[in-house]
């Protein structure tokens, strides 16, 4: 596989960490506006979280245009890299992994965080109690 599309790669999942990052920073003084019972500032923190989440979205979508411009087989192989299931890379593709496993640990405490303020704010209506 192409340096240049795995350092293309790379730098595009150290842009979604940085969102990722900043969704999750939000989504704790969300928590905190929920447990004050802040209904401005919980609005307000809901409002700010969607465009890190909208340039995640962003983001991936690049990275599938990506995969859809190379060949079959490194398309497959690149693909199987950015949604953790891992390949048996050297170097740059190594350094790819490494950003995807933990750009995926930190989606899944927001996904944790996120639940417990849905729950909290939203109680059996909330998204998670369906």
């Amino acid at each position: 596989m192409d340096s240049q599309v795995i350092a293309a790669a790379l730098a595009t999942e150290r842009k979604c960490y940085a969102a990722l990052t900043e969704v999750m920073e939000l989504t704790q003084d969300l928590s905190d506006a929920v447990q004050r019972q802040d209904q401005v500032t919980v609005q307000m923190f809901l409002s700010m979280r969607q465009e890190p989440i909208n340039q995640l979205k962003e983001y991936r979508s690049l990275q599938r245009k990506r995969c859809a411009s190379l060949p079959e087989e490194e398309s497959a192989a690149l693909w199987k890299v950015l949604t953790g299931k891992g390949a048996d890379g050297t170097g740059q593709l190594q350094d790819l992994e490494k950003v995807v496993g933990q750009n995926q640990s930190l989606l899944e405490r927001i996904q944790q965080a996120d639940r417990q303020v849905s729950v909290r704010l939203g109680g059996k209506k909330s998204f998670y109690s369906k």
